[in-house]
């Protein structure tokens, strides 16, 4: 077998043994001993074994102390200076019988030292037993310890080998990143005992799937990593793809429960979106993401777009933390009026962003992302801090205006919400009851239990809640007769039509029929003419938001439209 045809070791179950010895008869004795414990390969001197050993990777080295050229010893201390050969096991195999010679190959990193004239059954017992430990050390070091799958080092090792007969043949591999939708909440509320049963028979099910020559590993967590080889036209991988797709989604039963799972997939060929693994990686990550964004159980390979798209993202969210840190984001305020008695009712905090430029960047631009990565939180602790401290600001000032500051479901379940609402009320000393806290339906979506008990403990400290976006949500209306709720505030989609479309009008009138009935507040958003605040004030509706009475300014010019004077201290 010439040195290219060679083939490495692809961490076949298979082991591989090297003999490397310059005497013939000790070769075919070799041989015998352990011919039907391993694929064996045979050189006769130190280059040659060398050479070799590069190639085919072995798991165990018989090697003979006295060759010509480059000894045994020589070999030895360069194979364990070779980052990947160095954790080979290596078994001496010599005539020499003085101590000193036993205690050199050890200290050279041997195993063992066996002698000649050799015992094929005592030979055959050393091998097999060394093979046996280097089989669970390589266990333990490249599968995963739950589903039994190659994990990320292993893949890595594949697909590098992969890559280089692909770049030699010409030929086409892909990588599919396959991520499992919503498992941490069926982790968080089933149990972790149950979420590995999950994956193991996830893992069971994608390996059946797979088609033979590729590799399925688990990444960690729910994330798992399949490598596609001997495509023969890019149909193959779409093809590949969908049919994981419908075998991940077949009703499961674990545990005594039926579970319906579903996932997302992204997909990144060489050499078409890139030329070495890490390229394919960070594309194969964009094209799952890409996925996620568009809604569950479909899949998506990798463009250029996506490209562009993932490195904006990272250089938003690598802006966002260093505004984040710079302290950088602004409060403005937008004024709500009751059009009746004509004067201003309360306000709410809207967050922007000003670039270095002096530009400003759109909350639809960096809210998203900021929840995705959990930036939201601290963005949003300095939202309230500030929208408190000025609400403090304009009550020592005479002006008892109600602050509302919206709250993302991200920040909504964090365990340290409520503290953060005591502290930032503690510390600017602001009446309670003259902040709001805007919520949307979804936040109640999830667990209208935990939601529960969150608000009444922000109402017994006398923080009111509204319910922003109403009737744009897909919870219960069970929740508006069940929960601590002071204000509805109608979406302005409703309102911006509500002149032209009937429907919107209808909605409306109901909304406020509702609201007055269960005794709540309600607010009319995105008000921006005489003609819809009349027709609000028709239907019911006294509270509005606007701007066609105001538009979002920053504090001090809020103040001076008051004809209020800051002092440095505030």
């Amino acid at each position: 077998m010439s040195e290219v045809e060679m083939p490495e070791n692809l961490f076949d179950p298979t082991p591989v043994v090297l003999i490397v010895d310059d005497h013939p008869a000790d070769v075919m004795i070799l041989q015998e001993a352990v011919g039907d414990l391993a694929q064996v390969y045979i050189a006769c001197d130190g280059k040659m074994a060398l050479e070799r050993a590069r190639f085919c990777r072995p798991d165990m080295i018989l090697l003979d102390i006295e060759m010509p050229g480059m000894g045994g010893f020589e070999l030895c201390r360069r194979i364990k200076a070779d980052a990947k050969l160095c954790d080979t096991a290596i078994l001496f195999v010599t005539a020499h019988t003085h101590p000193e010679n036993e205690i050199q190959a050890l200290e050279h990193g041997g195993i063992n030292f066996l002698q000649k004239p050799l015992s094929i059954p005592v030979t055959r017992a050393h091998v097999r037993a060394h093979l046996n430990l280097r089989a669970e050390a390589k266990r333990l070091a490249y599968f995963d310890a739950l589903t039994g799958l190659p994990n990320r080092m292993l893949l890595r090792d594949r697909a590098e080998q992969m890559l280089q007969k692909a770049r030699r043949e010409g030929s086409r591999l892909a990588l599919l990143l396959l991520d499992l939708d919503n498992f941490k909440g069926i982790n968080d509320s089933q149990g972790h005992s149950t979420g590995d049963l999950i994956l193991q028979e996830v893992s069971r099910r994608l390996s059946e799937g797979a088609n033979n020559g590729d590799t399925v590993s688990r990444q960690g967590g729910d994330e798992f990593v399949i490598l596609m080889t001997d495509i023969q036209h890019f149909e193959a991988i779409s093809d590949f793809a969908q049919r994981l797709l419908e075998i991940i989604s077949r009703p499961m039963t674990v545990a005594g429960n039926r579970y319906d799972l579903t996932a997302c997939i992204g997909v990144s060929v060489f050499p078409d979106d890139g030329e070495d693994i890490e390229t394919l990686y960070r594309q194969v990550d964009a094209a799952m993401h890409k996925a996620k964004q568009d809604g569950r159980n479909r899949y998506r390979s990798f463009s250029q777009n996506l490209e562009s798209d993932a490195n904006a993202r990272h250089m938003l969210e690598s802006h966002m933390r260093s505004a984040l840190e710079a302290s950088v984001f602004e409060v403005f305020y937008q004024l709500r009026v009751d059009v009746r008695q004509a004067q201003a009712f309360g306000m709410e905090a809207l967050i922007r962003w000003r670039r270095a430029d002096g530009e400003l960047v759109s909350p639809a631009d960096f809210i998203p992302l900021a929840e995705e990565t959990g930036l939201i939180v601290p963005i949003g602790k300095q939202v309230l801090h500030k929208a408190c401290r000025d609400a403090k600001a304009l009550f020592d000032m005479g002006k008892r205006l109600c602050v509302g500051v919206n709250i993302s479901v991200v920040q909504f379940r964090e365990e340290s919400f409520l503290d953060m609402v005591k502290e930032a009320l503690r510390e600017t000393g602001l009446p309670a009851d003259l902040l709001e806290l805007e919520i949307t339906e979804g936040v109640l979506a999830r667990d209208v239990d935990q939601a529960r008990c969150l608000l009444e403990s922000l109402k017994q400290m006398g923080v009111r809640i509204a319910i922003d976006d109403f009737g744009t949500g897909y919870s219960s209306l069970s929740y508006l007769k069940t929960l601590p709720i002071d204000i509805l505030k109608i979406d302005q989609s409703f309102v911006r039509d509500m002149l032209s479309d009937p429907s919107d009008a209808a909605i409306i009138e109901a909304i406020v029929r509702m609201g007055q009935a269960l005794g709540l507040e309600l607010v009319a958003e995105g008000v921006e003419s005489q003609e819809q605040s009349n027709g609000l004030l028709n239907l019911g509706c006294e509270l509005m938001q606007g701007f066609h009475y105001c538009h979002p300014m920053p504090f001090k010019q809020l103040c001076a439209g008051m004809g209020l004077t800051i002092t440095e201290h505030q």
